[in-house]
């Protein structure tokens, strides 16, 4: 099963959306979505509880100390990245197991970030 860690500060006007995409088109593949907080001062947090997520304030701030935190908490076999402000193909979970079954270790989709910001 698949662990999903969104690494998150400030993404109130995106998080929601995600999680409900995740939730959505991971089928029954997913084990569990953890947002990891880096103490968002918005609506983030209840946001992602709201939209079915486990959510989590990290202890240190920064997106590699944030998603190692919500790596220690996850359930899964298999951890999925993704950043707050993107999508996935719709089939991401059925091409995650595809790829492993074929013996990749790791891999990524290619990212369009859903963001105005540079």
């Amino acid at each position: 099963m698949i662990s999903i860690i969104i690494p998150t500060f400030n993404e109130e006007k995106n998080i929601e959306k995600l999680v409900s995409y995740l939730k959505e088109h991971g089928e029954d593949l997913i084990s569990d979505i953890i947002v990891s907080d880096g103490g968002s001062s918005d609506l983030t947090i209840s946001e992602a509880a709201r939209a079915g997520a486990s959510v989590f304030t990290s202890p240190q701030k920064g997106r590699a100390a944030q998603m190692n935190f919500g790596a220690s908490l996850s359930k899964g076999t298999i951890l999925y990245f993704v950043h707050a402000d993107t999508f996935p193909p719709l089939n991401f979970a059925d091409d995650i197991l595809k790829a492993i079954a074929k013996g990749y270790d790791f891999g990524r989709f290619r990212t369009r970030f859903d963001s105005s910001s540079f």
